[in-house]
């Protein structure tokens, strides 16, 4: 059963891997790439992205049975977050980056830094390394 749940979480990484480059280009639309987001969080964690983004970060770590879904989660919130930026939503940006961070810091809490640091080096090699977003100009 453990390498049947390992297999789903790597297959999980690598659609996230495969969606993120479309999700950065439909960021000019907003509904296409909010829409985008949302598919690529039933795809890759079977939940609904606005079910899981209204409870607080360790409800949310706490349906996961792994790290690397707590990564996902955090690196779609993340990609919500530039969206947001790109169309000047700046609080929404912030807000958004807070809870990805909140998400991390909840999964290291419960999975412990050894596990979650694996995570982030298998969700970096597959999905690839997220751009930090550009500070506004004043």
């Amino acid at each position: 059963m453990p390498s049947l749940r390992h297999a789903f979480l790597l297959n999980a990484v690598r659609e996230l891997g495969r969606s993120v480059p479309d999700i950065a280009r439909s960021r000019d639309s907003w509904d296409a790439c909010l829409e985008r987001i949302r598919e690529v969080c039933v795809t890759t964690l079977g939940m609904e992205y606005d079910t899981l983004t209204r409870f607080d970060a360790r409800s949310v770590v706490g349906l996961f049975a792994h790290p690397e879904q707590a990564r996902i989660l955090a690196r779609l919130v993340d990609e919500r977050a530039r969206l947001c930026e790109a169309h000047g939503l700046y609080a929404d940006a912030l807000a958004d980056s807070v809870f990805a961070g909140q998400l991390l810091m909840c999964s290291r809490a419960r999975f412990g830094l050894p596990r979650d640091a694996r995570a982030a080096d298998v969700l970096e090699r597959e999905a690839g390394t997220p751009t930090p977003l550009p500070l506004p100009e004043e």
